[in-house]
C-alpha cells in the first residue's frame, strides 16, 4: 500500500472517530453545531485534496478499455496477483485481460482440453478474477491455444488442421462453456471466444454460430474474438461477426522503418496500415486485443517477434512504439491492451513487458487523470 492510499485511509478513520465523538458532545451538549460544521468542512477539505493525489484512471472501462494482458501459466500465487493489479491500477490501467493456456495435442488434434500443469484451476481462475475486481479492474476473460505442441513442426495456432473439425468444435465449445459459466458467476466483463484461429474462421461459420448461441445462453456479459493482423481484410466475409460485441485484433502489423525511429515516423508506418484496414472495420466496435513490441531495436518491423538473437536493447523503440500506436489507433477503437506481464517479472528480461520501464510514462501519460511527469 503507498504512503498516500495509507493517509488516505487514516484520515477516513479519524473523520469517523470525530463524527462519533462530535455526536456523542452534542448529545451531552458540550460542542457547538458551528463548530462541528467547521471540522466536518476541513476534514472533507483535506479528504479531497489527498484524493486528488491518488492514481485515478482517466477512462471507465465502459468509456474506454485501458488495459493490459496479463499472462498465467501454472498455478499463479494470490499476493502476486493482488501485487500486479495494484501495479497495473496506478499506471491507469482499467482493464485486464486474464490469459491463460488450453491445450490439444498436435496440429491435427480432435480435442481441446486443459493441461494440468500449465493451465490455472478454476479456483484460481475465480481468485484472480476475485482480485482484479476488488481492486476495481474490469475482467476480460481470454483462453488461448497453447503452440508448445506445434512448435516441432514449426507451426502456430493460426495453422491448426483437425482431421474431424465438427468434433473439433464440439470439444472446444465444451470447453469454453465451463470458462463462460465461471465468468457468468464472477460477473466477468468480457469473454473472449477465440484467438487466431486463421485456419477455422472463414470455412467454418455454422459451428462458431453454434458455439456463440451456446456461449450466450450460459454467459450474459460481452463477446470477442480476435483476429491475427494479418486477416483484418476478412472480416466482413465472416458471418459470426455479425454476432459479436466487438471484433479483436491482434495488432501485429509490421511497421516498415529504420532503427532508432521517432514517434513521428512510426505514425506514418502506421497510416499506412490504418488506410487499408478502415473499411473492413468500418461500423465494427473495434478493440486491439495485442499490441507491443519487445524492447529490441528495430523490433517494431516484426512485432510478433519473441526473440531477437544478436538484437540491440532498446527501450526507445518500445516507448515510442506505445505512442504511434495509442496515437492513430485511439480515434477508431473502444480499447487496447498491452501484450503482456506475468506475474513473475524479472526486472532484467526482455520481453514484451513494459514494467518498470519509461514505456510505462507513455502508459501513465495516456491513461491517467491529470497525470504529471514529476
Amino acid at each position: 500500500m503507498s504512503r498516500k492510499t495509507s493517509i488516505l485511509i487514516l484520515i477516513m478513520i479519524i473523520s469517523l472517530a470525530l463524527i462519533f465523538f462530535t455526536w456523542q458532545g452534542l448529545k451531552n451538549n458540550q460542542v457547538e453545531l458551528d463548530e462541528v460544521k467547521h471540522t466536518t468542512t476541513l476534514i472533507k477539505r483535506e479528504y479531497e485534496q489527498l484524493k486528488k493525489q491518488i492514481a485515478q484512471p482517466k477512462y471507465k472501462s465502459d468509456e474506454f478499455q485501458a488495459g493490459m494482458n496479463v499472462l498465467i501459466y501454472g498455478h499463479p500465487e494470490k499476493e502476486a496477483a493482488i501485487e500486479m493489479f495494484q501495479h497495473l491500477r496506478k499506471l491507469g490501467i482499467n482493464s485486464v485481460a486474464i490469459v491463460f493456456p488450453i491445450y490439444q495435442m498436435g496440429i491435427q488434434a480432435n480435442e481441446v482440453k486443459n493441461n494440468p500443469m500449465i493451465t490455472p484451476t478454476m479456483t484460481e481462475i475465480r481468485t484472480l478474477i476475485d482480485e482484479a475486481h476488488a481492486i476495481g479492474l474490469s475482467v476480460m476473460l481470454r483462453p488461448i491455444l497453447d503452440e508448445e505442441s506445434f512448435q516441432a513442426a514449426n507451426m502456430w495456432r493460426g495453422q491448426i488442421k483437425p482431421t474431424n473439425p465438427e468434433a473439433w468444435f464440439d470439444s472446444y465449445q465444451s470447453l469454453l462453456l465451463t470458462y463462460a459459466k465461471l465468468a457468468q458467476a464472477t460477473d466477468v466483463e468480457i469473454f473472449n471466444i477465440g484467438t487466431e484461429f486463421n485456419s477455422l474462421q472463414k470455412s467454418y461459420q455454422a459451428q462458431w454460430q453454434r458455439l456463440i448461441h451456446a456461449l450466450r445462453e450460459a454467459y450474459q456479459g460481452e463477446l470477442i474474438y480476435s483476429f491475427n493482423w494479418d486477416t483484418v481484410h476478412d472480416i466482413p466475409r465472416i458471418e459470426f461477426v455479425d454476432l459479436l460485441d466487438y471484433v479483436g485484433i491482434d495488432a501485429y502489423f509490421p511497421l516498415h522503418a529504420s532503427n532508432g525511429a521517432s514517434v513521428e515516423t512510426l505514425e506514418k508506418a502506421w497510416d499506412k496500415w490504418i488506410d487499408q484496414v478502415k473499411r473492413p472495420l468500418k461500423n465494427k466496435s473495434v478493440v486491439i486485443t495485442e499490441s507491443g513490441i519487445v524492447p529490441v531495436r528495430g523490433a517494431y518491423r516484426t512485432p510478433y517477434s519473441w526473440q531477437f538473437p544478436n538484437g540491440k536493447l532498446d527501450w526507445d523503440a518500445q516507448a515510442h512504439y506505445y505512442e504511434a500506436t495509442y496515437r492513430v489507433w485511439k480515434p477508431l477503437i473502444q480499447g487496447i491492451y498491452w501484450w503482456s506481464v506475468t506475474l513473475d517479472e524479472n526486472p532484467g528480461a526482455v520481453n514484451y513487458s513494459p514494467l518498470h520501464s519509461q514505456t510505462e510514462f507513455v502508459i501513465k501519460r495516456h491513461f491517467l487523470k491529470n497525470w504529471k511527469n514529476d
